[in-house]
């Protein structure tokens, strides 16, 4: 408990303190975003998928047997970038984010409709007002 002490007080007297994620895909990268930031790519696992499977056959037995194929071919590191890209996915849904770009702070606070982190800060500093 003496230990979070420290951290408790630092969180308290650092009002522009805050954890950020960007929700954004990948043709929309964040602007302004520092190496605090955490960048949840929304087509990742869609674009994982892509890279591992390749397109599927519209026959269901092919497809099935490409998919096979592609699972046992997944190295360890595909299979964590995978889950990964998953638990992002799973985060926005677990925050409610309804559409995408978003910038959240703290997972309460959310800015919709930009990747730069720094107008989304002073959007969420004036109240939610640009």
């Amino acid at each position: 408990m003496k230990s979070l002490i420290p951290l408790l007080f630092i969180c308290t007297i650092s009002p522009g303190f805050a954890a950020v994620t960007v929700f954004t895909t990948v043709g929309h990268p964040a602007i302004n975003a520092d190496a605090n930031t955490r960048m949840v790519f929304l087509d990742a696992p869609d674009q994982q998928q892509n890279a591992i499977f390749g397109q599927l056959s519209n026959n269901p037995e092919a497809a099935a047997q490409a998919a096979k194929s592609g699972l046992q071919r997944m190295s360890a590191d595909q299979q964590q970038q995978l889950v990964e890209a998953w638990r992002g996915v799973i985060a926005a849904w677990k925050l409610g984010i309804e559409k995408y770009p978003a910038v959240v702070f703290d997972d309460v606070d959310v800015v919709y409709g930009t990747t730069d982190v720094d107008l989304a800060k002073n959007i969420r500093a004036q109240g939610g007002h640009p």
